[in-house]
Order: C-alpha cells, then sequence, then structure tokens
C-alpha cells in the first residue's frame, strides 16, 4: 500500500514538474519574439561597405538610420521602411533636403540616438526598443559597428559614403544599400540619373565655344559651418563636371580650405560663385576691405553669382547637381540655353525626394542669381 502510495506522490511531482518547464519555455519564447527574429527566419549574408560579413533577414522591412545613412535610404524610397531616427532629424531644415522633405515623416517616430553636428551617438536601449530588423549606419568604422550589433542583438551594416558627387564609390554604396532594402531597381534608377546629368554637362561644355577657357573661383563654401570670402573648395564638383579652371586648385588642398586672398587677387578668375547661405559674411568681408573686392575683375565686370549649399550633414547630392547646372547655365550660355537652373533644381529634387525644392530654399534665401559684391 506504502509502495502504491509512493508511486503515485512521485507520478504528481514529475507532472508538476513538467508543466512548470512547459509554462516556462513559453514564456520565454514569448519574451523572445519581441526583440529577435524566429529560428526559422529566412536570412542572407550581405558583405557591407567596411568589409564586413553580416547575417540579415531576407526580407527588410524594417530599419534605421545612424550617422548619414538616412539620406540615401530617402533616395531610394524607403522612408516607410525607418523606425526610428536620430534627433538631430527631428529638425525641420531645408538645407538638408531629405530631412525637410520628410520632416513630417521623422518628426513622428522615436529618437535612437544624436546625430548631426553633435556626432553620433547611438542609444542602445532606444534601438531595441524600436525594434528594426537592420541597423544602417554611416560614420562607424568596423569594429564600433561590431559593438553595437553585440549590444542590440540586431545586424548592423555599413555605409562607406564619399563626399563627392560623381563618383564609383558612392554608385557602390547605392547598390549595396539597395540589396539590404531590396531596392535594387531604384538603385540602379539613381546611379542611372546622376550618370546622365554628368554626361549631359560634360557634352555642353565640351560644345561651348568658352570650353577650355573659363576660370572661376568658389567663395562662401560651407564645411563645419559658414565661411566668408576666402572659404572655397578645391576640386569643386560644379566647376570639375563643367570642365571650368578652378583657381583654389593646385594649393594643398583637394577638398575645402580657406584660402590666401592674395591668391585669389593674384588669378584674376573670370567669374565667383558664392553659396547664398553664406552672402551675409562675403558683405561683412567687403565692408573690411573694399578696396580688394574693387580690384577682382570678376566683380568689376559684374561676374558674380550665387550657388546653394549643398553640404549639410555631408553632401545633398540633388542640391550638388544643381548647383553643377547653375555654373554650366551661367558660364556657357551658347549650349546651355534651354536651361534654367532654378526650375532644373526642381526637377532633379522631384527625383531624388518626390518634392520640388525651389520655393522653400528661396525663402531661406537659397536662389540661383547675379549679385553685386558691392552692395550686399
Amino acid at each position: 500500500m506504502e509502495t502504491i502510495r509512493t508511486r503515485r506522490t512521485f507520478a504528481a511531482i514529475v507532472t508538476l514538474l513538467l508543466a512548470a518547464a512547459l509554462a516556462f519555455m513559453t514564456l520565454a519564447g514569448c519574451s523572445n519574439s519581441s526583440s529577435k527574429p524566429s529560428g526559422n527566419t529566412t536570412t542572407r549574408s550581405v558583405t557591407d561597405m567596411r568589409g564586413r560579413t553580416v547575417e540579415i533577414p531576407e526580407n527588410v522591412d524594417k530599419v534605421v538610420g545612424i550617422g548619414c545613412a538616412l539620406r540615401p535610404i530617402c533616395y531610394l524610397g524607403a522612408v516607410d521602411k525607418v523606425v526610428g531616427v536620430e534627433e538631430a532629424e527631428h529638425e525641420d531644415s531645408v538645407s538638408c533636403a531629405y530631412r525637410h522633405v520628410n520632416n513630417k515623416t521623422f518628426s513622428k517616430l522615436p529618437v535612437i540616438g544624436e546625430g548631426g553636428s553633435k556626432g553620433v551617438t547611438a542609444n542602445e536601449e532606444a534601438i531595441v526598443k524600436a525594434a528594426p530588423q537592420v541597423i544602417i549606419c554611416d560614420s562607424l568604422q568596423a569594429d564600433e559597428a561590431d559593438a553595437l550589433q553585440q549590444k542590440t542583438g540586431i545586424p548592423v551594416v555599413c555605409l562607406d559614403q564619399p563626399e563627392t558627387v560623381f563618383d564609383q564609390q558612392y554608385y557602390d554604396n547605392l547598390i549595396f544599400l539597395g540589396e539590404v532594402l531590396g531596392k535594387q531597381d531604384r538603385a540602379t534608377a539613381v546611379i542611372d540619373y546622376i550618370k546622365n546629368a554628368e554626361a549631359d554637362l560634360n557634352q555642353r561644355a565640351s560644345s561651348s565655344n568658352e570650353n577650355g577657357k573659363v576660370t572661376a573661383y568658389a567663395a562662401g563654401i560651407s564645411y563645419r559651418g559658414g565661411h566668408g570670402f576666402d572659404g572655397t573648395e578645391a576640386n569643386f564638383p560644379p566647376f570639375t563636371c563643367c570642365n571650368v579652371t578652378n583657381i583654389a586648385d593646385g594649393h594643398g588642398s583637394d577638398g575645402p580650405f580657406t584660402i590666401d586672398l592674395e591668391a585669389v587677387s593674384s588669378a584674376q578668375p573670370g567669374y565667383i560663385f558664392i553659396e547664398s547661405g553664406n552672402l551675409n559674411m562675403v558683405a561683412d568681408d567687403y565692408k573690411a576691405n573694399p578696396a580688394y573686392f574693387d580690384s577682382l575683375s570678376a566683380v568689376k565686370d559684374g561676374k558674380t553669382y550665387t550657388l546653394i549649399s549643398y553640404r549639410f550633414y555631408s553632401t545633398n547630392v540633388e542640391l550638388a547637381i544643381a548647383n553643377c547646372y547653375q555654373v554650366g547655365a551661367t558660364v556657357y550660355p551658347d549650349t546651355f540655353g534651354d536651361v534654367d537652373p532654378t526650375k532644373k533644381l526642381d526637377e532633379i529634387s522631384e527625383f531624388f525626394l518626390g518634392a520640388p525644392l525651389s520655393k522653400d530654399l528661396a525663402q531661406q534665401g537659397g536662389v540661383f542669381e547675379q549679385v553685386d559684391i558691392t552692395k550686399l
């Protein structure tokens, strides 16, 4: 009798233990499913722009962008996949075109870290809460991306975008991002658009009677903030693609820098282009030294024109290309006669971002026009 009672007690204990274990496994499964894909989720391997091999879901529908990654995500028409943004993306600025066009969408999304001028600081807890399938980052090195991936348990893929416009490295980034987002066709279309614009600019410039004769200087170029007349850029894309001799080349820099003003007056460029957003700083420069500016032939001849700043949280490609057409239409009227740079700006921004930008830019002083430095 005692043996039967013992067996029944043992059986009851075993049953209770099995039930408890089953309940624990069920709860654990529920808690894991909210932050990680199930074990049978189909995945694929990709090699990112830092050379890292990362396993990501076959179909990516939810992402966050860190650093300067959100701009190309917008170019590829994948804004609907974004589930969180950096704090800087809540700030509306038409100078950061993708952010301006998508401000209503971005302002409603949770913040997943700092960005912009404050630097890239990811908030791991906020990212996990936003639950993206993939974190897309620019501005992070490979070891930083590895650390972020380990802390969040979410795949991290890296971009490595150059500041230049017409560049195979930039195209490679778009091709890779298109692969990640399932937007291969759109990536190809964007690349083709940029290449066709470059070919059009080259062809028009080479066909002009003035080809090879034009010299110019770019002033008030923004980089890490605004600059006055001495803020310029070597290898300036709007000059390079239009075969315009840039007098800032050959001074020891291959990008934005501060030039010795005597180098400008000695070269006497045929044209001067100034970023409209920094005209006030150039005006102050003129007031401080009017004799210097009065000695420049481009100022005396009225060959001074504006450009629109295209560098804000890296390169606004659509604005950069529009600037190229502004330069071409100004210095080669014989072959760019059918081009209105302002209308071209709207055409380009419609393609890249789905919205015209010229009116909104104009409200902030961003226009293409001839200016008189002596009367600013």
